[in-house]
């Protein structure tokens, strides 16, 4: 059977584009190289906690359109974070005032830079900073893009971010993250959508109205395809699982590519016995740890959990500790608190990650533009030859690295895909 589309992951992107060409009574193929959907979505609902366990996305920031309109449309329960943010050095906490008034500030720098440079290499330059503030800059860049900041661009962050006033608002789904996902699933007509698990791409041949997609033990045919896979799994080279090649080769992709990276990240979710953390009233931590250098509560939900997470350079070096990974983020959590190793020790119950850099079908978080990337993600988004479309977080030049910003690229490239070829 040759299908009018062929979708090539079903996570956020590929999900919303599905629902989009399965509502405009199209065939679709919904290939998923996991068991699951959701891609760097993954939610676990543990019974006695009163809040799920996120392993991947967990926030909605600020606005989060796409993401909102599914809040509403499903009436799903979300509650705002309380965002303040703390600075810790040995366990003396500082309050950092105007946390995004300070980041703001130095973005603003970067505005009269006239040739490209890395996040770090500007901030060097900006000897009137305080230590600290620069400090807190690259934490913040490390941390919030899962970038390293001596290789993300540095007119890209202006771009992407600069025209951000004020500090914007956090909010959490209470059902979990996979609300989100089994809407959008629960919306693909059966007649129409014919989702596979378990089916990993090998090779997309294609030519003009053409695409054939060779899973291995299965081939699919149609007339067009969507692309929502991770920028990870486009830079993996042939030979590794997970890699696809495409025939004849896409250039223009791989120039677009060559000027993309693959943040990453390790985020570890800690469950104890008692919430040691609250005397503090810190809500976001800050230090400067060389392995896990922030954390966070659940508040304003009181639950025993604390998340630690790591980007950039400080995921490279907690991921080089395998397989002594959570001994490491405990030893920094130790120092960030003031809390004695033996006492976390003794009162710790439970800790849960997963390993994105390692996972075949993510290899990393979320994407960022280095040095001389001001517009990659609009390169990477440019269907070709009215064939193949692409969708996902690294084809979005204004909210990338968003699950919102994944949505909304799916019903983009499906949108283009009806006006264009399937009218």
């Amino acid at each position: 059977m040759t299908f009018d589309v062929a979708v090539i992951g079903a996570g956020a992107a590929g999900l919303a584009a599905a629902r989009t060409l399965s509502g405009a009574r199209k065939r679709v193929c919904l290939i998923e190289a996991r068991q699951r959907a959701g891609g760097r979505i993954s939610t676990l609902h543990v019974p006695d906690l009163p809040i799920p366990i996120e392993l991947g996305a967990e926030f909605l920031h600020g606005e989060a359109a796409s993401t909102f309109a599914i809040v509403d449309a499903a009436a799903l329960p979300v509650y705002e974070l309380r965002t303040d943010y703390w600075y810790s050095r040995n366990g003396s906490f500082t309050h950092i005032r105007d946390f995004w008034g300070l980041i703001n500030r130095v973005r603003a720098r970067i505005g009269p830079l006239k040739q490209d440079v890395s996040f770090a290499e500007f901030m060097r330059t900006q000897r009137a900073l305080s230590p600290r503030t620069r400090q807190l800059a690259c934490n913040f860049v490390e941390g919030y893009h899962a970038a390293h900041a001596d290789r993300i661009s540095a007119l890209a962050l202006r771009m992407a971010d600069g025209e951000q006033e004020g500090e914007p608002k956090q909010y959490r789904l209470a059902s979990g993250y996979d609300s989100i996902i089994e809407w959008m699933r629960a919306g693909l007509d059966p007649e129409h959508v014919d989702l596979r698990f378990g089916s990993v791409v090998k090779r997309v041949q294609w030519s003009k109205g053409n695409v054939e997609i060779d899973c291995g033990t299965f081939t699919v045919r149609a007339r067009a395809a969507i692309i929502t896979i991770p920028i990870g799994v486009w830079k993996a080279p042939a030979e590794q699982d997970g890699a696809i090649v495409f025939d004849p080769p896409l250039r223009e992709k791989e120039k677009a590519l060559a000027r993309l990276e693959a943040g990453h990240v390790v985020r570890i979710t800690f469950r104890f016995r008692e919430r040691f953390w609250e005397k503090h009233r810190a809500v976001f931590i800050q230090t400067r740890d060389r392995f896990m250098p922030t954390f966070w509560t659940t508040a304003p939900m009181r639950a025993p959990i604390l998340i630690g997470w790591a980007g950039g350079h400080c995921a490279d070096a907690l991921l080089a500790e395998r397989p002594s990974i959570i001994d490491r983020a405990l030893d920094s959590m130790s120092r960030a608190f003031g809390v004695p190793r033996r006492r976390l020790d003794a009162l710790l119950a439970g800790t849960w990650m997963h390993d994105w850099q390692s996972d075949p079908y993510s290899r990393g978080a979320y994407s960022y533009a280095a040095v001389g990337g001001s517009g990659a993600h609009d390169l990477l988004a440019k269907p070709v030859k009215n064939t193949l479309f692409f969708a996902g977080e690294a084809t979005s030049s204004n909210e990338t690295g968003t699950v919102s910003g994944a949505i909304a690229t799916g019903y983009r490239a499906a949108g283009k895909l009806l006006r264009g070829v399937l009218t």
